[in-house]
């Protein structure tokens, strides 16, 4: 058996969600203890991304939705799965896009994951329709590949920019 890393619950070795919450189990890490965070920088306007610091284990992290300037906090936990809920779809995304046109900017269902870890914050494509990017190059399907501070991640044709700040500055 195995336990989910959100409520617990246990489940056979094997299994791709968790049936009472819908957390994906495959690649999952442990929940982490939260913590106490503080609010993120006022919105970058500088043109595209700039080269940043890894984001370090403790840093507070967030996606700008580009088009509305719209932060998604991303505080409490150590994976999210991006993408957009459909009407009878069971299992349902950690951070749903469906509010900012989803569907119609080519994000699947389950898009994409944030895992992060002691050694910095990742993002996997899930084998989606339309891929993922970062900072306008293509990312190979179920390979981790680390974010840094700025970087702009590209799910179908919508941008989302990295935000991270350490605890207390």
């Amino acid at each position: 058996m195995i336990e989910c890393p959100s409520c617990k619950h246990s489940e056979f070795v094997g299994t791709l969600y968790c049936s009472e919450c819908g957390t994906r189990l495959v690649h999952t890490a442990p929940i982490g203890s939260g913590g106490d965070f503080v609010e993120f920088d006022s919105p970058d306007t500088s043109e595209g991304p700039a080269p940043g610091p890894g984001l370090a284990a403790g840093a507070i992290f967030g996606l700008r939705v580009m088009k509305t300037g719209d932060m998604v906090s991303l505080a409490g936990r150590d994976n999210y799965t991006l993408g957009r809920s459909a009407g009878s779809q069971a299992i349902v995304p950690d951070v749903d896009l469906d509010i900012y046109g989803a569907k119609d900017q080519g994000i699947s269902r389950l898009h994409a994951e944030i895992r992060m870890d002691k050694s910095g914050v990742h993002v996997v494509d899930l084998d989606s329709v339309n891929g993922t990017l970062i900072n306008g190059k293509r990312i190979e399907p179920q390979s981790p590949h680390e974010l840094h501070n700025k970087d702009i991640v590209q799910l179908g044709r919508m941008q989302l920019q990295v935000v991270s700040r350490i605890r207390g500055r």
